[in-house]
């Protein structure tokens, strides 16, 4: 196993050191209201204030998908009450958003049984969300014998966008290309994980873009494939080889389904 200092990575990459992911010199990607109305925002209330955590996306009225270790804290779920749900908004602070409390969450029982993987987990809400021109639903890929390798995907998040933890105010969109697992240093191709590849100037996944959604553009509609779940190496984000890993969604068509008690294989499918 290749060990990495934080003082190696800087002389490796000392050329981008002035080179800020998605922000910094780059013009960042922010998308319009409304041209992701999936996107759900993790809320944590604390103090009577509320801050975002996590990402998610809207698969059913009373559904968030989002990634199994947004829900915990070492090994124990957080606190229901605690979370609510931002929809509708881009910006970071849930400003216009129609928020909805958690109900309650569901975590892959494997996510605590194995060491990495299968980080996938559920929130399902208090009340139904309230469709409109803003909030729409995503449309899920099941098919898991298909290979996406080669194919531009987007990730969408309120995530830092710099290593020195500042966020930005609005949504972010980074443009990747689903690639081949070991260019995330897998040791073997997994059918359950997606490896994402992207420029510093397309964008990098990086902390608080947990849990939301991976998406490709197919029949001109958004269909999501993956679930935004840990970088490959490393937990800096400003460097270009240090590319992000998806779980995928297809793999989990059937928990998904036995959970919420709807099959997704045919749900929203049109």
């Amino acid at each position: 196993m290749i060990v990495w200092t934080v003082l190696g990575v800087l002389q490796l990459v000392s050329g981008e050191r002035s080179v800020a992911i998605v922000n910094g010199f780059y013009k960042p990607r922010e998308p319009r209201l409304g041209e992701f109305p999936f996107q759900a925002s993790l809320m944590l209330r604390r103090n009577k204030t509320t801050t975002t955590f996590c990402g998610g996306s809207l698969i059913h009225i009373e559904w968030i998908l989002t990634a199994a270790h947004c829900l915990e804290n070492d090994g124990q779920p957080l606190p229901v009450n605690s979370v609510q749900v931002a929809l509708g908004s881009v910006y970071t602070n849930g400003k216009n958003a129609q928020k909805i409390p958690a109900r309650s969450f569901y975590i892959n029982k494997k996510y605590f049984e194995t060491d990495g993987g299968y980080d996938i987990g559920l929130v399902k809400l208090k009340s139904n969300a309230k469709l409109g021109r803003y909030i729409q639903l995503i449309k899920l890929h099941t098919n898991n014998g298909e290979s996406l390798i080669g194919t531009t995907a987007f990730l969408t998040g309120f995530g830092i966008i710099d290593d020195n933890y500042h966020q930005p105010e609005t949504l972010r969109k980074a443009i990747l290309h689903i690639d081949s697992p070991n260019k995330c240093f897998m040791n073997s191709a997994k059918s359950n994980e997606i490896c994402c590849t992207s420029t510093i100037s397309e964008g990098k996944a990086c902390k608080g873009d947990s849990g939301g959604p991976l998406t490709i553009i197919r029949n001109r509609k958004y269909l999501q494939v993956g679930i935004t779940s840990h970088l490959s190496i490393l937990p800096l984000c400003k460097i270009s080889f240090n590319n992000s890993i998806y779980t995928r969604v297809s793999a989990y068509i059937n928990w998904i389904s036995k959970v919420t008690g709807i099959d997704f294989t045919k749900f929203n499918q049109n």
